[in-house]
């Protein structure tokens, strides 16, 4: 842990905005969430300066991968999201994506969905999808990317800096959050069965007796 905490806090930024720039534009964020690669960037980072520096570099990335997104769904329309790789994503993921950016509140509920892993890289297509205006699209997407970048990068400062002066912690604290993680996992799974199960039971509501009756 050493080394990540004498990485070059000026690469740092650069690899960071690049990634952030991907996450809205071409839907990296679908596969490497952007919570996790600036946490990831935190960690690296061991001053206030330092993760200033970060944070700027990362809210820029943002600017550019929202105003890509944006453009993006605004040429493209739907077409992005009834492609093989929007068909890919899952269309739960479209809708839920969509309710937030149609939404009553749905300035700040953009805002806030950075800090919903997988949705918020759908969110700046699907802004100009819909037909938004970038000013008022990209005004809330900077409000809640400066606030997201921020704190996850001061999270992942502050873990790094744990992790530096207690690294004998490390093999405990792993085993911890596997269990946690695996934990989830688990119910996110079964959350997920009893939403589909939920949602065939209307198609199956007949009863034994009713099926079996021949048609009139």
């Amino acid at each position: 842990m050493e080394t990540l905490g004498q990485l070059d806090p000026y690469l740092v930024g650069a690899v960071l905005l690049a990634v952030l720039a991907l996450d809205g534009s071409l839907l990296i964020g679908v596969v490497l969430p952007g919570d996790a690669a600036i946490i990831v960037a935190g960690t690296a980072l061991t001053g206030p300066s330092e993760v200033a520096l970060a944070a700027v570099a990362g809210v820029a990335g943002c600017h550019l991968g929202a105003t890509g997104g944006w453009l993006i769904g605004r040429r493209y329309g739907s077409r992005v999201r009834h492609s093989r790789a929007g068909r890919w994503i899952g269309e739960h993921r479209w809708a839920r994506a969509e309710r937030l950016a149609t939404g009553e509140g749905s300035g700040p509920a953009l805002a806030a969905a950075y800090f919903l892993p997988v949705v918020n890289a759908l969110t700046p297509i699907l802004a100009g999808t819909l037909g938004m205006s970038y000013g008022r699209f990209i005004r809330w997407a900077l409000a809640g990317s400066t606030v997201w970048v921020s704190a996850y990068l001061v999270l992942g400062s502050v873990a790094g800096e744990f992790v530096r002066n207690n690294e004998h912690l490390m093999v405990p604290v792993a085993g911890c959050v596997a269990v946690v993680v695996a934990g989830l996992i688990v119910i996110s799974r079964r959350a997920r069965a009893d939403r589909r199960t939920e949602i065939s039971e209307p198609a199956g509501s007949r009863t034994p007796e009713t099926a079996s009756q021949p048609l009139q």
